[in-house]
């Protein structure tokens, strides 16, 4: 069984890594407590799996999101320009 303090430490140490990726602290710290909130207690965060339906369930993408994401992809300079033209993709007969 994980403490409770051990898993306060798990956390911190997921929004820092989150942090020095590059992600806004407030995403970083909304996104360590929605993925601890789901494991059950007594398992340890760090290799804990949840199942597909759970997964599935406890995550929303919202049209914003969406838009969000595809801002940063156009706007990344690591994505090569080809790769930026998939999203654009469409199929020709």
């Amino acid at each position: 069984m994980m403490p409770n303090l051990d898993r306060a430490k798990w956390a911190e140490r997921q929004v820092e890594a989150l942090i020095e990726m590059g992600d806004d602290p407030l995403d970083a710290e909304k996104f360590v407590a929605d993925a601890l909130a789901m494991v059950p207690e007594g398992e340890d965060p760090g290799t804990w799996i949840p199942d597909a339906e759970a997964l599935a369930l406890s995550f929303t993408v919202a049209a914003a999101d969406v838009a969000d994401a595809r801002a940063d992809w156009y706007a990344s300079e690591d994505v090569p320009n080809a790769w930026k033209r998939l999203l654009d993709a469409t199929e020709v007969e």
